[in-house]
């Protein structure tokens, strides 16, 4: 056995170095860093930190505890079809490492796969180069490290579920290498189709590469073998149609997720899709050459830049000498020209982005392709090297004086990412690395290490420089909130066993509810299904793009949502009966450990709203919403800092309502009236009641603004910059009912800092809709100041209004649904069931489960059809009376993927039999 490991670490050493020297350089940087365990750092930054943490915590609980989870959740928002999601962010089978870490350490396991990842994309290029070109030393380890570790890479890795795109990729061309040569295509199929199931976004890419590729070796293989040109025409169309047909194989045998993600993709994300095609130019091409100097990269690159394209001097300068070296031929070198000219093309024309991000615009990190492009540049360079005899004096000549013009010019524009020293570090390495080509034809045996080393030491320098450059969750912050959250979910289910929801008023990231697995609003992903959040943005909440924050609630919204129990920050806006505190806190059943937070607002810039906190340099988590409707609500628990709330009035999931509500349909930026509406088209008594009554301000107070009257809407600009800016609405209330404020689309933490009484309120950036402002509850005979103040030089003041919520109105109408609420006795994320009584005036079941196709509902076991309401959510009609209702969910086109992928796999196999029997019988 061990003679056998040394003679395969003997034959192999160069793939296990492949492995080893990324995984090592970037685990020694993280280190260096003081990442966890070393320090107190993580990787977690952007939206690994903010979004993908957050469902790989999900993703070890579905897997250990609740499988149910795979299909579907109540965690994502109201509910939501999650292999979609899956299919985006958790499918890659390395995440499996997540089942080796416990719960609290997410952060370590995340930091280990992409350590692991970083190491596998090496490995799998270092062995297309050993199989395709033969490569057996320390150059392909080289290559194989400036892979691993290029700019995209880099400046990617907290998107991790993009990176194994990057360790397919190779694979899958050695497996159309093999299409093309050997006419055999099963393992470029089976390599194709794993990359579309770990990520089918990034596959999308890889399959439109791919066209392109096929093409440059179409052109470029040596087919001389074949001396009739009839007979080269047929073999080309013979292996055009091998192509075709193997990369359908792919896509078949992924389809049992393919499928279920087309659909999910199609009531979301891709419902967004415009095929307007802009073909104009993004910048000056000229400029794209920045992004090949070390560490060219900052923050200001994320939601817009160039591609990144750093990928080392050594396959850099290989790849410009390829195109003069006669060793490759003419067709090849002008073949590679044109496929190269279109890349760069996409690269600056936006209609060509576009179609390469699958007819969307990237949100942040632009030109997310740019790795196959970095790939390409690799390979040939790679390949020139192979061939490369040498560099001529006339060549090293104009090659210097090119690398020199560069950096000149590179200085002269002033790039934000990059400094005197970034260019001079890269022309050194050029200069030492074109050095090292002029004495390639010598053969030195020690030439290759030494290549393998400065490349190794250049690729180190360009990740140091780039991770530098970001910021990152502390590890203490991080897992002090996770632990806190998590005990404060786990205290609400021993609390209450039933279906319900639990918001809060503070937040880490949108996606708390998947870290904690609790039944939450707020959410954030791509694949978020587009309904829900323009159900929740016309009624009043900041939605956007993929994105619902429930931070703009009222008391009727609460209700009908199910809103059963709010986890809020002691605030003194709604800090009422303040001895209640600590018997609160005495009665806790459990000890909820969250004393180590501070609270923060939205805006950086307000102070801080702590009351006994200690380590406030440390740990923080922001405020989403100032909520004094919290007033109305029960306390049932409380800790130093946190008060526990329970709701008398949410309804169930489930509940019996008016059949009114069936031709109910929301209108934009009239959040109050529809939010009126919808409860009286439940309600349905045949008459309208009046809910939210218009109020008046007692005073407007401008000061230091200028009100502009040539606006439909008024506008107020600030008069003298040196001086404070604001606008104050005060108000009295008359009566102990909830009050809220809407405000048009445009306000923003960019525009306005928000107070009230003089205390910050907190508030989340406004969409494209107007917003429902809670400002008093309880507050009887109390002077009401909302305050203003201006950031931004002008503002509109659009569609400011305050309304009064009559409470009695409320109560009766909340009261009657109630009464007709479903029990629900049994649920996980995909059945739900329970015992509904049906009231005389009610012939509607209605549900705040947002429709799919996917659920299927029974009634006293008979299935009946269900029915889309207020454009979103899920209904059926019932008679009054008593009833048990069964409510199942089955991924809509998971059947039809799982039938057609056993198909491919039928397929595949009498392919591979048929290829296998030609091929023996021509070698006979």
């Amino acid at each position: 056995m061990k003679n056998r490991l040394g003679l395969l670490i003997q034959k192999q050493w160069p793939l296990f170095l492949a492995f080893l020297v990324p995984f090592m350089i970037m685990s020694i940087l993280h280190a260096i860093k003081g990442v966890y365990p070393f320090g107190n750092e993580t990787v977690l930054t952007i939206d690994l930190g903010q979004q993908y943490v957050d469902f790989f915590a999900y993703y070890r609980k579905t897997l250990l505890e609740d499988p149910s989870g795979l299909f579907y959740s109540f965690s994502k928002a109201i509910g939501g079809d999650m292999l979609g999601l899956w299919a985006y962010y958790l499918a890659s089978p390395l995440n499996l490492i997540f089942l080796l870490f416990p719960h609290h350490q997410v952060s370590l396991a995340v930091t280990v796969l992409t350590m692991i990842k970083y190491g596998l994309a090496g490995w799998s290029f270092a062995y297309l180069l050993k199989k395709q070109f033969d490569g057996d030393n320390f150059t392909i380890v080289a290559f194989s490290t400036s892979y691993a570790l290029m700019g995209y890479t880099i400046v990617n890795q907290f998107n991790i579920m993009w990176l194994d795109g990057m360790i397919f990729l190779p694979l899958i061309i050695l497996g159309l290498e093999r299409l093309i040569k050997e006419q055999k295509g099963v393992f470029y199929s089976i390599c194709l189709a794993l990359a579309l199931f770990a990520n089918y976004y990034i596959g999308y890419m890889i399959c439109f590469f791919l066209v392109c590729y096929f093409i440059f070796r179409l052109i470029s293989y040596d087919d001389s073998a074949i001396t009739e040109k009839k007979d080269k025409v047929i073999a080309r169309i013979k292996t055009s149609l091998l192509f075709i047909w193997h990369s359908l194989l792919a896509g078949g045998l992924s389809a049992v997720l393919l499928l279920p993600t087309l659909h999910s993709l199609m009531v979301g994300k891709a419902s967004y899709t415009k095929l307007d095609l802009k073909w104009e130019t993004d910048y000056p091409v000229t400029e794209i050459v920045s992004k090949f100097f070390v560490g060219a990269f900052n923050f200001d690159q994320m939601p817009s830049g160039y591609p990144n394209l750093f990928i080392g001097s050594l396959a850099l300068l290989c790849f410009c000498f390829y195109f003069f070296n006669r060793l490759i031929p003419m067709k090849e070198r002008l073949a590679a020209l044109f496929i190269t000219s279109f890349f760069v093309f996409s690269m600056n024309i936006s209609a060509m982005n576009k179609i390469w991000h699958a007819m969307q615009y990237p949100n942040w990190y632009p030109y997310r392709f740019s790795f196959v492009v970095s790939f390409f540049l690799l390979l040939l360079g790679y390949r020139s090297f192979t061939k490369l005899k040498g560099v001529s004096p006339l060549a090293t000549f104009l090659t210097m004086i090119v690398a020199t013009g560069t950096g000149i010019y590179v200085y002269s524009k002033e790039f934000d990412f990059l400094t005197p020293i970034q260019i001079i570090i890269t022309l050194l390495f050029t200069f030492l690395i074109l050095l090292l080509l002029i004495l390639k034809p010598q053969q030195y045996k020690w030439m290759g290490l030494v290549l393998f080393l400065v490349t190794s030491i250049e690729m180190t320098v360009n990740a140091g420089i780039s991770l530098s450059r970001l910021s990152y969750v502390d590890q203490d912050s991080f897992t002090v909130y996770q632990q806190g959250q998590q005990q404060l979910s786990d205290w609400f289910k021993q609390y209450d066993d039933d279906f319900y929801r639990l918001e809060k008023t503070f937040v880490r990231t949108k996606n708390d509810s998947f870290q904690a697995d609790f039944n939450g609003i707020t959410h954030f992903s791509s694949t978020f299904e587009s309904t829900v959040p323009e159900l929740f943005g016309r009624l009043g909440n900041p939605v956007g793009g993929g994105f619902l924050t429930y931070s703009n609630g009222t008391l009727l919204t609460d209700a009908l949502f199910g809103i059963k129990y709010y986890a809020s920050e002691q605030n003194d806006l709604y800090w009422s009966d303040q001895e209640d505190i600590p018997a609160l806190i005495e009665k806790t059943s459990l000890p909820l450990k969250l004393d180590h937070f501070r609270y923060d607002t939205i805006e950086s810039n307000f102070p801080l709203l702590s009351k006994t906190s200690t380590n406030t340099d440390k740990y923080q988590f922001t405020l989403k919403q100032t909520k004094p409707d919290l007033n109305d609500y029960q306390k049932i628990a409380a800790t130093n800092q946190i008060l526990l709330y329970k709701n008398p009035y949410a309804l169930p999931i489930a509940f019996g309502s008016s059949d009114n509500i069936s031709s109910l349909y929301l209108q934009r930026k009239r959040p109050i009236e529809m939010q009126e509406n919808l409860l009286n088209a439940l309600v349905g008594k045949g008459k309208t009641t009046t809910y939210f009554f218009p109020e008046d301000f007692t005073s407007t107070i401008y000061q230091n603004l200028l009100l502009s009257e040539s606006s439909f809407e008024p506008t107020v600009s600030i008069d003298d910059h040196t001086k404070k800016a604001s606008v104050k609405f005060q108000f009295i209330p008359e009566t102990n009912d909830a009050y809220y404020l809407t405000m048009g689309s445009v306000i923003g933490e960019d525009e306005v800092k928000l107070t009230l009484n003089g205390e910050p309120y907190a508030f989340y950036d406004s969409s494209d809709e107007t917003l429902v402002y809670n400002i008093a509850n309880n507050d009887y005979g109390k002077t009401m100041t909302f305050e203003l103040e201006l950031v931004e030089d002008s503002i509109s003041l659009e569609d400011i209004q305050l309304y009064r919520l009559d409470s009695s109105a409320f109560m009766e109408s909340i009261t009657t649904l109630q009464a007709g609420g479903m029990n629900v006795e049994e649920y996980d994320n995909t059945h739900i069931e329970g015992v509904v009584t049906i009231q005389d005036n009610q012939n509607f079941l209605m549900t705040t489960i947002p429709y799919s196709t996917g659920w299927s509902v029974s009634i006293d076991g008979t299935s009946v059809q269900t029915e889309k309401v207020v454009d979103s959510l899920l209904g059926v009609p019932i008679q009054s009376g008593t009833h048990r209702v069964e409510f199942t969910y089955r991924t809509p086109y998971l059947f039809e993927g799982v039938i057609l992928t056993l198909i491919s796999i039928a397929l595949l196999g009498m392919t591979f039999y048929v290829q296998r029997k030609i091929l023996f019988n021509s070698t006979k």
